[in-house]
């Protein structure tokens, strides 16, 4: 159902655009455990160095899962933005 851009935003809007940020929220809290991780990774490979399986995990930081959730992020930044430009067009 279309409303006229006068009306202003909805409660469901509104809800809309903080679910998307709570799912941002999650995803940067992996990314940081995801860091964590990567730099225990880190320390264990400069205690070990001759440790030929940590060197070819380490030299391959961050790898696919962090780049996964990083593209994820950005689109859904790019989302919310463009909810917030509709959700507030009349007021441009």
């Amino acid at each position: 159902m279309d409303r006229p851009a006068s009306s202003g935003p909805t409660d469901q809007d509104f809800e809309l655009v903080d679910r998307l940020l709570d799912e941002l929220m999650v995803k940067h809290l992996e990314m940081a455990s995801l860091l964590g991780e990567y730099r225990d990774m880190i320390e264990e490979a400069k205690e070990r160095p001759w440790d030929g399986e940590r060197r070819n995990l380490v030299r391959n930081l961050p790898g696919a899962r962090y780049s996964v959730a990083a593209t994820f992020t950005r689109e859904q930044a790019k989302r919310i933005e463009g909810e917030l430009r509709r959700m507030f067009a009349d007021t441009e």
